[in-house]
């Protein structure tokens, strides 16, 4: 053995000792829920020609070297798992948002809507019975005064929602922007160190790059490639949103022009909106404040119209017990509109009422003004049997499914608004759920392969251990030899 086999063993410790560094680095970021295990990819060095005889020629091994430090990652996984991240970020802060919808709507407590449209309806059927009774008359003023004070509630929840909704918008547009401009200085910081080499692997920065790609994803409907250098493509919609080291910003602000000045997201430095196509936590929450809380308001806004109009009608063509047969009577409505400019004698005009802005007539206050009686007797209550009736009055349905026009009593309209918003919160549970189980399932099969196994470590590590040790004896034996060679051949005979 020449000075050749020297350099074998000596090759063989340096690259063990390589793989051991890499053992070592991945056992200590075991716990790291981002780290991805590496591992030292060994491979022939280069091979030296010699000539045996005249004719013939052999080659001579020069030991080995590391090719690459790898990463073990499937990036099919990485693709698929991206498809199904942004439905579940969908579904999970659709979710989230209508469980505060749910809320307003709430029927457990005696502040409902329903308990409270229910309490003024009977005030009616008793004011019926003793229409002279100012206690009675009392009870219907105060539950008017109960009932525009929880459309009044709603409607407020409802808008406070919406400006939740926008306030989160652009918390998530500015960790969007956060995310964007760091995979850029990511892309740039992997391509310099891997220009070094094809054996230069910046797999740490590429662990922090994959996580942010991952909650990028969930935030919007992205797609995401790899450049020639190892750096992230991220486009949007067709359009590019990271490439090489530079980042497409998102403007989240107010569009006073429409969309009752909410928040929407924009192309960088346009006026062109983004269409997130219901899709992401951006997505999410754009949807539940322009479609599903806008349906509600103006379901519940019809509900209020349809009560408010008709008890005004009815109450226009009733007497208060301060008639006077003969006098000139004024009629007044029982609901009028907040802070309006318009004849107080007079109803609002049909579509005016809406829950945000009903209010008493101020002369219900006074209980002889209330009309119950029909044709100005003490003891008539026509009226407000009338009235009582109106419960039963339908009011056709706002629905996109409806297509036949269906018409539901008062009641039964407010169960039908309370039904859907539960079913609607609980489809995005459902569809939540779903999407969480096939997501764990993609992770688990990611995980399988990527995540550090301290076993898996332990044996690699000791199968090095060995390596480097019969490297380290191979370089002791041949050292040996050298030695012989050197120092004590030719000293017989001296």
């Amino acid at each position: 053995m020449s000075f050749g086999g020297l350099y074998i063993s000596v090759t063989g410790m340096q690259t063990t000792k390589t793989s051991l560094d890499t053992i070592s680095h991945n056992i200590a970021n075991t716990g790291n829920p981002i780290y991805v295990r590496q591992s030292a990819i060994h491979k022939d060095s280069f091979y030296q020609n010699g000539q045996m005889g005249a004719y013939s020629t052999a080659q001579s091994g020069k030991g080995a070297n590391i090719a690459q430090i790898r990463q073990i990652r499937d990036e099919f996984l990485d693709k698929q798992i991206r498809r199904e991240l942004p439905k579940m970020g969908y579904h999970r802060a659709k979710a989230d948002a209508l469980t505060d919808v749910e809320a307003v709507f709430n029927e457990i407590t005696s502040s409902g809507l329903q308990n409270v449209l229910d309490d003024f309806w009977n005030s009616w059927h008793e004011a019926n019975k003793n229409p002279e009774e100012l206690t009675v008359r009392g009870l219907v003023a105060e539950s008017g005064q109960a009932f525009v004070e929880t459309v009044h509630r709603i409607g407020k929840q409802l808008n406070d929602i919406q400006k939740n909704i926008d306030t989160e918008l652009e918390v998530k547009g500015r960790e969007t922007n956060e995310i964007l401009k760091r995979i850029a200085v990511l892309n740039g910081e992997i391509r310099l160190a891997e220009t070094e080499g094809p054996l230069v692997k910046y797999n740490d920065k590429r662990d922090e790059q994959n996580a942010l790609l991952d909650r990028l994803s969930q935030l919007l409907p992205v797609d995401i490639y790899e450049d020639n250098f190892g750096g992230a493509i991220v486009s949007l919609n067709g359009r590019s949103l990271v490439e090489e080291g530079t980042a497409v910003q998102l403007d989240v602000k107010a569009d006073k022009n429409s969309n009752r000045g909410h928040i929407q997201v924009y192309w960088e430095n346009s006026r062109e909106e983004i269409d997130l196509s219901a899709n992401g936590e951006l997505g999410a929450l754009i949807h539940v404040r322009d479609v599903s809380i806008v349906g509600y308001q103006d379901r519940v806004d019809t509900l209020v119209q349809e009560v408010a109009e008709s008890v005004n009608e009815l109450h226009m063509k009733g007497h208060g017990l301060d008639y006077q047969e003969g006098e000139e009577y004024t009629h007044i409505p029982f609901f009028v509109l907040e802070d309006a400019d318009f004849d107080i004698s007079n109803p609002p005009a049909k579509g005016q009422i809406k829950a945000s802005n009903i209010k008493l007539h101020p002369d219900i206050v006074y209980l002889n003004k209330i009309a119950i009686s029909a044709t100005g007797d003490t003891g008539d209550g026509d009226i407000a049997k009338q009235m009582y009736e109106l419960r039963n009055s339908k009011i056709k349905l706002i629905d996109n499914n409806n297509k036949d026009g269906l018409e539901l009593s008062q009641d039964d309209y407010y169960r039908r608004i309370i039904t859907d918003v539960g079913l609607e919160r609980q489809d995005a549970l459902n569809s939540l759920k779903s999407q969480q189980f096939l997501v764990k399932s993609i992770d688990e099969n990611r995980a399988a392969i990527s995540k550090v196994s301290l076993d898996e470590e332990m044996a690699e590590l000791v199968k090095y251990q060995y390596s480097y040790m019969a490297n380290s004896r191979v370089f002791n034996a041949v050292d040996e030899m050298i030695d012989v060679v050197v120092n004590r051949v030719g000293l017989v005979g001296r």
